[in-house]
């Protein structure tokens, strides 16, 4: 099985709170400290406050909707997944994210047809990197640690699937992944 990480591997944006999130609700006003906003997407992002309690807590009026439209797809992913599903690999996703963003973004950029299966903080009530969100990921897919491939922008992320088994790297580039996972069965280096 190959596993995603979203933010920074399947989106283009690594640092979503400092590079998206923050800077929306600021366009709305929010007058909290960037702490205190990121206090408060974390507990957003292990499912202790809904999207709309989120905006609340930060003195908002946001919209789930206009907020994901700011994330770009990383370019080259979709032809990669559709790669990668051609050649029977199963695919996953383990992110740190508010389940309804996570949800709209996959429909947005088409991902749900193409990503098996999707393990998200906001449903689990876990963050990456605590190794329950890698075991948690092994439950849902029913693929052992050891028969899964993880690409993750953080270094954080990578060491703690490691320490498990898990055959993780660094993501760098979709040339990267396919030169990775090529070793181990041959996909088109369609770019």
């Amino acid at each position: 099985m190959v596993v995603f990480d979203a933010m920074g591997v399947l989106y283009e944006i690594g640092d979503d709170e400092g590079d998206l999130l923050i800077p929306y609700v600021r366009d709305l006003g929010c007058l909290l400290s960037d702490a205190d906003i990121g206090v408060a997407y974390r507990q957003a992002s292990l499912g202790h406050m809904t999207s709309a309690e989120f905006w609340a807590a930060c003195g908002v009026y946001g919209d789930d909707e206009v907020y994901c439209s700011r994330h770009r797809l990383m370019p080259g992913m979709r032809d990669l997944l559709e790669d990668l599903g051609e050649r029977g690999l199963s695919i996953a996703c383990l992110t740190n994210d508010l389940s309804s963003w996570s949800r709209i973004l996959r429909q947005r950029f088409g991902l749900h047809t193409l990503v098996e299966t999707w393990v998200v903080s906001g449903d689990i009530g876990i963050r990456k990197p605590d190794p329950e969100a890698f075991r948690e990921l092994s439950r849902a897919t029913g693929v052992p640690l050891d028969d899964m491939v993880f690409f993750d922008d953080r270094e954080a992320n990578v060491c703690a699937a490691q320490a498990l088994g898990i055959d993780a790297k660094l993501f760098i580039s979709i040339s990267q992944v396919r030169e990775e996972v090529s070793s181990v069965i041959p996909i088109s280096m369609r770019t």
